[in-house]
């Protein structure tokens, strides 16, 4: 099944144009600004969810600049190869607010100081030896309803190879290509529901345009079996798409149906 060209009728255009006006104002709206795409499945999606996003190439569009955002990484122990290497070249001297050792955030976090280290980072990348032991340290200040899930990198290309230690290696510029794929492109994370939620831009930053090529973007890669394991998750096809911020009303984008669909008026206006 191909994916549906989602803004064929532009019932798109004009549902995001209707959001970003309510987002201008409504004043119960002047702290939102990521905007969603609520995607409804036919079949289940059937996905363990095994708090890991999966980043969604956006071809058009570009949600954040690594230098835009306060980054905090948490490396294995000893961090020393990790924040020497990475303090020290040019390609990541900048990069990250703070570089962490899992050892020190177990013993530097804990209990209210996780809440204060949840609002100071807007993104946290772990080095993928250590991401599996995160939701017990960072706990729901950070899991909960996948609110800041941590991305997983690899510090280098370095393959393991079956009963030999990895050789301890930071590659700088392959963590700052990871870096800069987590910040520009938007992401997912599986789990056995008919729904998923998948950010598409901010209000005031981005366009009516370059969201609506982001929805088409989302559509097709998740539908595309080629693009297995990351991609080609959804089977049975789309029922609905809408589109909303955390406290506005959800606005239709796509529907299934053999007739084009409109908005009323009223919700236009809304």
């Amino acid at each position: 099944m191909g994916a549906p060209i989602i803004d064929k009728n532009g019932l798109a255009s004009r549902a995001l144009q209707s959001l970003l006006h309510q987002c201008e104002t409504d004043p119960k709206l002047a702290t939102d600004k990521n905007i969603q795409m609520v995607i409804s499945t036919i079949k289940p999606i059937g996905l363990k969810n095994d708090y890991v996003p999966r980043i969604i190439p956006l071809t058009k569009s570009k949600l954040h600049k690594p230098n835009d955002l306060r980054i905090l990484l948490i490396t294995k122990d000893p961090s020393t190869l990790y924040r020497n290497t990475l303090t020290k070249d040019p390609l990541t001297a900048d990069l990250f607010k703070e570089i962490i050792s899992l050892k020190k955030l177990k013993g530097r976090y804990h209990g209210s100081k996780l809440n204060k280290l949840f609002k100071e980072f807007d993104i946290v990348v772990a080095d993928y030896r250590v991401h599996h032991l995160l939701p017990h340290v960072l706990g729901s200040a950070f899991y909960h309803s996948n609110k800041k899930l941590p991305y997983m990198i690899q510090m280098s290309r370095a393959v393991k190879v079956k009963r030999e230690k990895m050789p301890e290696e930071c590659d700088a510029s392959y963590v700052r290509a990871q870096l800069r794929s987590i910040c520009r492109n938007t992401s997912y994370v599986p789990n056995n529901d008919n729904c998923l939620s998948v950010k598409i831009g901010e209000a005031g930053v981005h366009s009516v345009n370059e969201m609506s090529q982001s929805i088409q973007d989302v559509v097709n890669f998740l539908m595309d079996k080629s693009k297995k394991p990351q991609g080609g998750i959804i089977r049975g096809g789309i029922s609905s798409i809408l589109v909303k911020t955390s406290n506005s009303v959800s606005l239709p984008v796509y529907r299934i149906s053999n007739t084009p669909q409109e908005l009323d008026e009223d919700e236009i206006r809304l």
